[in-house]
C-alpha cells in the first residue's frame, strides 16, 4: 500500500477537527430558550408590562419568541408583535443570561377608538440586554438593561396621510452601577411634523401665516444618572425646529432612586380606572421624595421670533417697532407685580435685549443648596412670588 501523502493527511485531521469542533462548540453555545424567554419576560413585568408568546424556539445562541404580544403600563390592551428574536444569547456566571441582540418585526397598528388612524414603527432593535438570574435581589436586578435600543422609522397616519414621520431614532445607556454614574444620550436624526390640518381655525390661519404648516427638524438629549444617590442631571435636551429655533431644556434633580422608580410603576398599576384627582394626588405624593437642584430653559432663535411679531403686528395693523415699543413700556410694570425688584429689572433687561436682537434667551433655576418638592409645593401654594427667591430664579439674553 503507498504511504499517505503528508499534506493529505494534514488536510484530512484538519478537516476532521474542523467538524468536531463545529459540533461541540453548537453545543457548549446553546442555551436553554424556555428559561431566557421566561427571565425576559419576568424582567418586562418589572417595568409594568406584560408579555405572552406561543412557543419558544432556540437554535443554538438564538431564540425566537413566536406570536408575541405586549402591553405596556397605561395602556390597557396587548397588542401583536410576532416572533422576537433574540440573537448571540449566552450565559452570564453566577446565573442570567446577556442577550447581544434583540429584533422583532415591524409593527402596523390603530389607536383604541381611532380606526382612521395608524401607526407604524419599523426597524425596531435593542443591544447588549443583560437579564439577571432568578431570584436576584441585587437592586439593578429590577431594572431592564441594555446598552442600546433604536427604531429606524415611525410614522403616523391619520386618515390617510402621514401626520408625524421620524427617522433614527436612538438610545444608549452606559454599563449601570452603583459606584459611578451612568451616562445615557436619546436622539431623533429628523422628523417632520404635518400642521396643515390643525382643527382651530385661528391656530390653522397663524401656522399658514408663518409658514410652518410643516415643521420638521431634531432632538438631542444627553445626561447622567447616579444610582446610589438618585441623582438625575438632564444636561441636554434640544428640540430643533428647522427654520424656527431651538428649545433647549436643562433638570438636575436628586432622590430618582431604584425604590422611587418602583413606586412610580406599582402607582401606575394602580391608576387604572381611578379618577383623575386620585392619580394626581397619587403622584404628588411621589414627587415629595425628590428634590430640586437646578434647572434651566432656553430658546436659540432661528427666525421665528420676528415672524411672530410681524404677523401679530399687521393683526393690528401696526409695526414692529410699535409692538417692541409697548412690550418695552408694559412689561417693567408686570414684573413689579412679582415683588421682586431685582428680578423684575434683570427680566426687564433681558426681553428687552431680545426683542432689540433675537438671539436667545435663558431662564435659570440654581438655589445655592436642593429644595425638597415638598418646600417648592407649599411655597406655590401659598405664596407663588417666594419661588423666584427659594429657586434663585435668573433671566438673560443674548449670552
Amino acid at each position: 500500500m503507498p504511504p499517505i501523502h503528508p499534506v493529505k493527511s494534514s488536510l484530512r485531521v484538519l478537516a476532521a477537527a474542523s467538524a468536531l469542533s463545529v459540533l461541540f462548540a453548537g453545543s457548549a453555545y446553546a442555551v436553554d430558550g424556555n428559561a431566557v424567554a421566561a427571565r425576559l419576560k419576568a424582567a418586562y413585568a418589572e417595568q409594568g408590562g406584560t408579555m405572552e408568546y406561543s412557543n419558544v424556539e432556540t437554535h443554538d445562541s438564538t431564540v425566537i419568541l413566536q406570536d408575541t404580544k405586549v402591553s405596556t403600563a397605561g395602556i390597557k390592551d396587548a397588542f401583536k408583535v410576532g416572533d422576537i428574536t433574540l440573537s448571540d444569547v449566552t450565559d452570564v456566571s453566577g446565573g442570567g443570561f446577556k442577550i447581544g441582540a434583540m429584533t422583532m418585526p415591524d409593527i402596523n397598528f390603530s389607536p383604541e377608538g381611532e380606526p382612521d388612524s395608524k401607526i407604524s414603527v419599523e426597524g425596531i432593535k435593542m443591544e447588549g440586554i443583560s437579564l439577571p438570574a432568578e431570584g436576584a435581589t441585587e437592586p439593578l436586578a429590577k431594572i431592564l438593561q441594555y446598552e442600546k435600543a433604536e427604531v429606524r422609522h415611525v410614522t403616523v397616519n391619520a386618515k390617510g396621510k402621514d401626520v408625524f414621520v421620524a427617522d433614527g431614532l436612538t438610545a444608549t445607556v452606559s454599563p449601570l452601577t452603583e459606584t459611578s454614574p451612568v451616562a445615557f444620550t436619546s436622539n431623533v436624526a429628523s422628523f417632520k411634523a404635518d400642521l396643515s390640518d390643525v382643527q382651530d381655525p385661528k391656530t390653522k390661519n397663524t401656522l399658514k401665516a408663518l409658514g410652518y404648516e410643516t415643521i420638521a427638524g431634531k432632538i438631542d438629549a444627553a445626561g447622567t444618572w447616579n444610582v446610589s444617590d438618585g441623582r438625575l442631571n438632564i444636561e441636554k435636551m434640544d428640540f430643533i425646529a428647522d427654520n424656527a429655533g431651538t428649545l433647549g431644556i436643562k433638570l438636575d434633580i436628586s432622590g430618582y432612586t431604584l425604590d422611587f422608580i418602583k413606586g412610580m410603576q406599582e402607582a401606575t398599576k394602580d391608576m387604572k380606572g381611578k379618577p383623575d384627582d386620585a392619580q394626581g394626588m397619587a403622584m404628588l405624593g411621589l414627587m415629595q421624595q425628590l428634590s430640586f437642584t437646578g434647572a434651566s430653559i432656553r430658546f436659540d432663535d432661528a427666525s421665528v421670533t420676528y415672524k411672530a411679531l410681524d404677523y401679530v403686528a399687521e393683526q393690528q395693523h401696526a409695526k414692529r417697532s410699535d409692538l417692541i415699543g409697548q412690550a418695552k413700556m408694559v412689561l417693567p410694570m408686570a414684573a413689579a407685580q412679582l415683588g421682586n425688584a431685582e428680578f423684575a429689572q434683570s427680566l426687564a433687561a433681558a426681553v428687552n435685549a431680545y426683542l432689540d436682537d433675537p438671539k436667545n434667551i435663558e431662564v435659570k433655576a440654581a438655589p445655592a443648596k436642593p429644595v425638597p418638592f415638598a418646600i417648592i409645593a407649599a411655597g406655590g401654594m401659598a405664596d407663588p412670588k417666594s419661588l423666584i427667591k427659594t429657586l434663585g430664579v435668573t433671566v438673560n439674553a443674548n449670552q
